[in-house]
């Protein structure tokens, strides 16, 4: 009967991390579960479930967590909406001034846009940043 405990309670855990966002904590103590299941199953001593359920666990946080963790790690971002504009070239078709905000043209799109220095029209820029609607832009 206790290896059903175990089995139930490694059922809860892997509910918990796919209900939680824990990057496979929950996981980790349910294969400690299972490991405390199987002796429980040929009637070994509470104590020695209990503990081999805590080292498994750990020893599972400790390497295969870890190794989950970089499996699922983005290494890749990919920009969406103004920001993807960053980096971008454009086409200035109204002379931008210090003083004075211009316009460019970016992906077919006109974008109010300034800069710290005199950008006449025609001339191609690179988006440098984004604040609010409004384009900052370089020569």
């Amino acid at each position: 009967m206790t290896w059903l405990v175990w089995i139930v309670a490694a059922f809860v855990l892997v509910i918990f991390e796919i209900v939680t966002y824990s990057v496979f904590f929950f996981t980790c103590l349910a294969v400690g579960s299972i490991f405390a299941a199987v002796l429980a199953y040929f009637e070994v001593s509470i104590w020695i479930q209990v503990t081999v359920f805590v080292i498994v666990s750990i020893l599972s946080i400790y390497t295969i967590r870890p190794i989950f963790k970089k499996m699922i790690k983005k290494t890749n971002t990919v920009e969406s909406n103004v920001d993807a504009l960053i980096g971008m070239e454009a086409v200035v078709t109204g002379t931008i001034t210090p003083e004075k905000d211009g316009f460019v043209k970016v992906l077919s799109e006109i974008w109010l846009a300034g800069a710290d220095e005199e950008i006449k029209e025609g001339e191609k820029v690179k988006v440098v940043s984004v604040s609010g609607t409004k384009l900052l832009v370089k020569k």
